[in-house]
């Protein structure tokens, strides 16, 4: 059985299965998850708790043992296993079907950790597991779904925010869930009950928002020029090393430029989606993308990639950022590359126009 994160207090509340399986990267929305079926537990009377963590000093042993040997003191137990790698591995696969099949009713088992790839999901650990219990997938929220988020988090707290303060929020906090929910609880001690606007988040809070390197992707996949500049400032003010910005542009430029030369010689792109490590839930953004390109837009992207690897390399004395930002702009409104290229420095090639 697979539920949703947003799912799991509404199923708690009539329900404790023999088993649960928490997975997500978001360290906010674990630890959520997990303090809500704990507490589940507890109401159903699982009294004791026993946590385990697949570590060096951890024996797969320990867990059968644990699953053996019942309290004197308490009838019900709530038996926790962190893999911090979700890879349990064989001995750990068996040890766990092994733990399922001679379970008690008088125990609850929590399995918890960082994502789980598909093929994860595939393993007969896994399925044993889920067969007999519930599996919760944790997902971070994206840029577009981060505002339901926080009127969600903001109810919580008894917090009524007006748009331009989850606007704000949603800005600053995307990627940092903790922080948010931080902010929430700063502002539902401002203690007013009006709605509270952007300049009260602005007072209390600053920006925490964090991002990878894979953000910049996503965002010109999405094509939001707003949240690329966003997640580009705060990569440089967090220290991000300029040459994985560099890697995380040519990279998408190289995949953009591959599929387009597939589509001119009619070629198949199933391979291609492999060779890029493009998945299914990409490829509809990346042909949208491609589509938009003009040879004038790839060109000056081109460009711009290598005065960012020569400011890298060779400090020619050009800002990163700025060269950067320009890559990001051509890239999600290539009609601009004619009106950019005199202020961008962008070269022109003979026999090339930039317009379309």
């Amino acid at each position: 059985m697979q539920i949703q994160g947003t799912q799991l207090t509404t199923h708690l509340q009539h329900d404790l299965k023999p088993v649960y399986m928490v997975f997500g990267d978001d360290p906010f929305l674990l630890n959520q998850a997990l303090d809500t079926i704990r507490a589940a537990a507890k109401r159903h009377g699982f009294d004791e708790r026993q946590r385990f963590t697949q570590d060096k000093a951890f024996a797969w042993e320990q867990l059968n043992e644990a699953g053996q040997v019942m309290s004197l003191f308490t009838t019900k137990q709530l038996i926790e296993l962190e893999l911090p790698d979700a890879k349990p591995g064989r001995d750990g696969g068996q040890a766990l079907q092994a733990f399922i099949e001679q379970q008690s009713e008088d125990q609850c088992l929590l399995v918890f950790g960082p994502r789980l790839r598909k093929d994860q999901q595939k393993a007969k650990w896994f399925t044993s597991l889920s067969q007999r219990g519930v599996f919760v997938p944790l997902y971070t929220p994206e840029r577009r779904q981060l505002p339901q988020f926080i009127r969600e988090r903001a109810a919580f707290h008894e917090v009524t925010l007006l748009p331009d303060a989850i606007e704000l929020l949603s800005d600053w906090y995307e990627g940092n869930l903790l922080a948010l929910d931080q902010a929430l609880a700063r502002a539902a001690l401002v203690g007013t009950s009006e709605p509270i606007h952007a300049d009260i988040i602005r007072k209390t809070n600053e920006d925490n928002s964090r991002f990878d390197i894979f953000g910049l992707r996503d965002a010109l996949l999405a094509n939001h020029y707003a949240q690329y500049l966003h997640c580009l400032n705060r990569l440089l003010e967090t220290g991000t090393e300029p040459t994985l910005i560099h890697w995380t542009l040519q990279k998408l430029h190289q995949a953009v430029g591959a599929i387009r030369r597939a589509q001119l010689a009619n070629t198949p792109l199933q391979s291609l989606w492999q060779q890029e490590q493009i998945w299914p839930s990409q490829q509809s953004a990346f042909l949208a993308l491609v589509q938009k390109q003009s040879p004038q837009a790839l060109l000056a992207q081109s460009q711009l990639l290598d005065r960012i690897e020569r400011a890298i390399k060779r400090d020619s004395g050009e800002s990163i950022a700025t060269l950067a930002a320009h890559f990001g702009l051509i890239m999600t409104q290539p009609n601009l590359t004619e009106n950019l290229a005199p202020l961008a420095g962008i070269q022109r090639s003979k026999g090339v126009r930039y317009a379309e």
